[in-house]
């Protein structure tokens, strides 16, 4: 397909559906990016680095769990997975155990549709954007997170392809205007804190997976920001973001990883997709918070551990619909749960071990837990992290 050809089918659509999207499109399709990306879209080797060059016929031996144990699938937890575990148990589950999804990347790679594909999207051009890439580079990265038909759209919440760019294009403009001038990314290894990648090794083998989209350091002070960019189909209410332990969590991260720069602050950036404006919404984190925070993914695990343990993963019939959509197990969460997952394999299990190789950090949750202690102050803080240490010591 030519740059023509796809300026053209770009414009069409833009004008004939998506109104609003039209300057959008106008700017993204008068780039010289298009010229690239009609290249990308056409180039066999884009087609073939999809093939797994060593994928071959290997044996698969089942493995036989222990009575009492748990399918290691079934700990491997992120804010994502979290948030479904206390939505529907039963979800989660099936969830867990019928993908064979193992790395966060992975996870990401299944989530279909353009609603995850705009929110991806937009995710990554903000990203380019904070790394002060050209705009024909936050384009092109944009751009290939799209990972639905080019020309998918959902009119009705104001997400396609074209309005990713525009939003990114928006990103883009309040930089150049002085948006953020206070701060600069921070560098790890010689690479732009963006997309950090991290495991924590919590007790008896569960795992928690994270990325922290951007981390940002006052050139003042010194003080290290947590930036998350989300996209809301509606108005950004504080509320839907205040007590958020997602960019909580990374804080504690930031805490370990950065003693010396540490920040409280966390600053969600929502981009509204029927308003087109970005919402600054910036949260303070205390002490507290964050040692709340560690205590409650303890009990997560315990959590799954009690379901495991009666063979029952609670069914939560309210989320049967969400984001605008049936549940993907609706009509078959009440059969027995062997007839409809995959089953556990050597080969997973393999997976599962090799995981913490594809992370940037790899965090004991043992010393997430003494930095915190290291940190408090006299007074209740110190009380509920001493506690902590004390459950921990007992064996939990």
């Amino acid at each position: 397909m030519s740059a023509n050809s796809i300026k053209e089918i770009l414009a069409k659509r833009a004008a004939a559906k998506l109104p609003a999207a039209s300057n959008a499109a106008s700017k993204f399709l008068d780039t010289p990016a298009i010229d690239s990306i009609s290249e990308v879209y056409n180039s066999t080797d884009m087609t073939n680095s999809f093939l797994d060059e060593e994928t071959s016929a290997i044996p698969i031996t089942l493995v036989t769990l222990e009575e009492g144990e748990i399918d290691p699938r079934l700990k491997l937890l992120s804010h994502s997975s979290r948030t479904l575990l206390h939505k529907c148990p039963r979800k989660y589950q099936l969830y867990r155990m019928s993908a064979n999804k193992i790395s966060l990347a992975e996870e990401k790679e299944q989530e279909q549709g353009v609603t995850f594909a705009y929110g991806s999207a937009v995710g990554v051009g903000v990203q380019s954007a904070l790394e002060r890439k050209s705009e024909d580079q936050v384009i092109m990265d944009t751009f290939l997170e799209w990972d639905v038909d080019l020309l998918h759209e959902t009119p009705r919440q104001a997400k396609s392809f074209w309005l990713a760019i525009r939003a990114v294009q928006k990103i883009m403009a309040m930089l150049e205007n002085g948006f953020l001038d206070d701060y600069e990314l921070v560098y790890y290894q010689g690479k732009p804190a963006v997309e950090l990648s991290f495991s924590i090794a919590l007790p008896n083998d569960f795992k928690y997976r994270g990325f922290v989209d951007a981390v940002l350091k006052h050139k003042g002070t010194g003080e290290v920001l947590v930036l998350e960019n989300k996209t809301s189909s509606g108005t950004a209410q504080p509320a839907a973001f205040k007590n958020s332990g997602q960019a909580l969590g990374y804080s504690v991260i930031l805490d370990k990883l950065f003693p010396n720069l540490s920040s409280y602050e966390v600053l969600y950036i929502v981009y509204e997709t029927k308003s087109m404006e970005f919402v600054e919404l910036p949260f303070k984190k205390s002490l507290l918070q964050r040692a709340l925070w560690l205590q409650e993914l303890l009990i997560d695990t315990q959590l799954i551990t009690m379901y495991d343990s009666y063979k029952t993963y609670p069914m939560h019939g309210e989320a049967c619909f969400d984001f605008f959509r049936d549940c993907e197990y609706l009509g078959i969460c009440t059969l027995s749960t062997e007839n409809i997952v995959k089953p556990l394999t050597t080969e997973v299990v393999a997976r599962i071990e090799a995981d913490d190789d594809k992370y940037d950090f790899l965090i004991d949750f043992y010393d997430l837990v003494a930095s915190q202690v290291s940190k408090a102050e006299q007074g209740e803080y110190e009380g509920i992290l001493n506690n902590q240490a004390k459950e921990l010591k007992g064996g939990i």
